[in-house]
């Protein structure tokens, strides 16, 4: 394959990859890459490990090669034409040697809702998808993407249905509506407008919440009727008032509330 150029891209071509603060398989688990998603190769360790970096927020880390697809950057633009995302929790992408089950999230490129083509091979795909286009800055899509998640496990640095964190379910639901956010939750604080006031937020505004040393290190996606959608052991749903995030079966607060953001452009 070659000594890899900082121009050259990695396409995640399993359902989902990790990505490593060190290059060892027992580090720490920074954020995950969905199938289709694109990552910009930094250098190399051997055979064995990349040292890549995370396009669409920054995030600078080590992945496992065997689980992504080298492609050139001006290959990228004939196959990543249109965001399109699959919306199923699970599906089988279906080429003539192989099924890979893919999940909610998952990055389709072009896809005519049957067919799609990667470099490394050609699919066909029968579940449910959004493309972007269709769906910019869609409020009600975006509510019905993110109920999707509900009873998701938690999982530091997880952005799968089979395990996510806070700021990586916003990560990710949030660009399915064409919202790019960073990765963790004190740097999408401080992405669009200050709301102000609870009373005036609007469903799907996001809330960020206070930690240890008045720390932002919480989240979630702001509902009607005051609820809000959260990671706290798993994707759930609590209510939400101007002191923070209130668990009603354990009669206490679980987060102090510090902004509402409004991220979605008008």
């Amino acid at each position: 394959m070659g000594r890899p150029k900082l121009s050259t891209l990695a396409l995640c071509n399993v359902s989902v990859a990790s990505v490593r603060q060190y290059p060892n398989h027992k580090a720490t688990l920074l954020s995950q890459v969905l199938f289709g998603e694109y990552v910009t190769i930094i250098s190399k360790k051997n055979r064995d490990w990349f040292r890549i970096e995370c396009p669409w927020d920054g995030l600078i880390g080590w992945i496992d090669p065997k689980q992504f697809h080298v492609v050139r950057e001006n290959q990228v633009s004939k196959v990543v034409s249109e965001q399109t995302f699959a919306l199923d929790h699970f599906h089988g992408l279906s080429s003539d040697v192989a099924t890979i089950p893919i999940s909610i999230g998952s990055d389709l490129g072009k896809c005519d809702g049957m067919n799609v083509k990667f470099p490394f091979s050609k699919f066909s795909y029968t579940g449910r998808i959004v493309q972007v286009s269709q769906a910019l800055y869609s409020r009600k899509l975006l509510i019905s993407i993110v109920m999707r998640y509900i009873h998701c496990p938690y999982l530091y640095g997880g952005r799968s249905i089979m395990g996510i964190d806070a700021s990586g379910l916003l990560q990710v639901v949030y660009k399915m509506i064409g919202v790019k956010l960073p990765r963790y939750a004190a740097e999408q604080a401080k992405v669009g407008v200050d709301v102000g006031f609870l009373d005036q937020a609007e469903v799907g505004d996001l809330a960020f919440f206070e930690g240890h040393n008045a720390m932002i290190t919480h989240c979630g996606v702001i509902l009607e009727d005051k609820k809000i959608l959260h990671v706290h052991g798993l994707v759930r749903v609590d209510e939400l008032d101007h002191q923070g995030i209130y668990d009603r079966e354990r009669k206490k607060y679980l987060y102090p509330l510090r902004t509402i953001r409004n991220v979605i452009p008008t």
